[in-house]
């Protein structure tokens, strides 16, 4: 009898302890906001494509508008080579087309370096020449997912969609998503305007930026 008195007080022990062990959060309820609302990021890829009317010496007004705003979002947002992928087979009116596409490209300000060049087979004696790039996209997760309020609640958690919102505009607004999966490189710093600086300073002359005296501040009242 005593025995099983001891047995049952040790099993009424250890449910109560257990119980009190739920009550404590664990490592599972200490997840950051960009962990419960992750932004994904992925690669695209941006093409365009340009006609190639034989016998043109050179690219018509509107085919240079738009290589011209196609080489701007490389530059903004391109990550790698921009690809020209010309046709072959169509004698020599497409290689000279995607010569002077490439030029045209540097003369925009991509360089060299960045341009790259292929071929895909063609009989036709008209052809298309495709431009792409590589650029990042940021998703974020949906918002309004409401469940298990009231055990975060009982928890003192914070809300399911605490952040969500930030998050969301932060994959709208954000410049490079690619600065997302991994930082950009810092720019050399301007040793120039550095030495500028000191060598004014060493002169005992004012450093900060002159301000005209007759602009006056307004406080509202």
């Amino acid at each position: 009898m005593e025995r099983t008195f001891k047995f049952a007080l040790l099993s009424c022990a250890s449910v109560a302890l257990g119980a009190c062990s739920s009550l404590y959060n664990g490592p599972e309820h200490a997840l950051s906001v960009a962990e419960e609302h992750p932004i994904s990021v992925d690669t695209q890829v941006v093409t365009m494509t340009m006609d190639l009317e034989p016998g043109a010496q050179e690219l018509s007004s509107i085919d240079t508008a738009r290589l011209k705003a196609f080489a701007d979002a490389y530059l903004t947002d391109g990550h790698g080579p921009l690809s020209i992928t010309a046709p072959s087979g169509s004698g020599d009116d497409s290689s000279e087309a995607a010569a002077e596409i490439r030029q045209s490209l540097n003369d925009v300000g991509v360089p060299w370096s960045r341009l790259s060049g292929a071929t895909y087979r063609t009989g036709d004696s008209n052809g298309e020449v495709v431009l792409s790039f590589t650029h990042y996209v940021a998703t974020p997760s949906e918002c309004g997912d409401w469940r298990g309020l009231r055990a975060r609640s009982y928890r003192n958690l914070r809300a399911p969609n605490y952040g969500c919102a930030t998050q969301n505009n932060l994959a709208a607004v954000i410049a490079d998503p690619r600065d997302l999966v991994s930082p950009s490189a810092i720019a050399p710093r301007d040793s120039l305007r550095r030495s500028v600086v000191f060598d004014t300073y060493r002169s005992g002359e004012v450093t900060s930026a002159s301000r005209d005296s007759e602009i006056e501040a307004e406080i509202s009242e």
